[in-house]
């Protein structure tokens, strides 16, 4: 396996604008959150009305004016906060300064973990006799149902810009049949945190996972 970084061509430029928020998007966002906190924050005066008094509608309209400001205060900072806000100036600093992280990988042996929880099946691929590289997504599953994955080479392109997402996926050699099919991690496994992860490069031998 290789690990290379270089800049971005072309193609992973475009796929890169293209995950950029429209403003509908970014309104969307706010909107929905908003609402839903503002909700929260009127629950106590909803209550308050209905089991202890009627709250008159001059005091609530002053209640409400404030509420809102909190409101607001609260959809700017959570969203700021899980990166939503600024998160096309992101992409176009990583598209002008980022690199691409890029895994040329060349491998004899593939195994398959069944999927848990949708977040699509599991590979296992030999990178050495005492390392494995272990895959996971939904993109895997589709790929291996037109035969372009698992492969015997392959090159996987992923961006630092949100948890090494993927770009893109390249085969250059011939499809490879998974030698084993394992089962599902379960719920109590994810639990005690004995799972892997994708992208999780193993120092365990391929044919000692179980």
């Amino acid at each position: 396996m290789k690990k290379i970084e270089r800049s971005y061509n072309p193609e992973e430029i475009k796929a890169l604008k293209s995950r950029k928020n429209s403003l509908w998007q970014h309104f969307e966002n706010f909107g929905m959150k908003w609402i839903g906190i503002t909700f929260v924050l009127l629950v106590p005066l909803l209550l308050y009305d209905k089991f202890v008094g009627k709250v008159s509608s001059e005091t609530q309209l002053l209640i409400l004016i404030p509420l809102q400001i909190i409101s607001v205060g609260i959809v700017i900072y959570w969203m700021n906060k899980i990166g939503e806000i600024g998160w096309n100036k992101k992409i176009e600093n990583e598209i002008k300064n980022g690199k691409a992280q890029v895994l040329k990988i060349e491998t004899e042996k593939v195994f398959k973990r069944k999927e848990t929880y949708d977040l699509g099946s599991g590979f296992y691929i030999k990178i050495s006799e005492n390392e494995t590289l272990y895959l996971q997504g939904q993109y895997f599953d589709e790929l291996q149902y037109s035969r372009k994955f698992p492969n015997t080479e392959f090159e996987i392109v992923r961006t630092k810009l949100n948890l090494n997402e993927l770009i893109d996926i390249k085969s250059f050699g011939k499809y490879l049949k998974p030698e084993k099919i394992l089962k599902a991690f379960t719920s109590e496994q994810y639990e005690k945190e004995e799972v892997h992860y994708d992208g999780d490069l193993l120092n365990i031998p391929i044919d000692k996972i179980v």
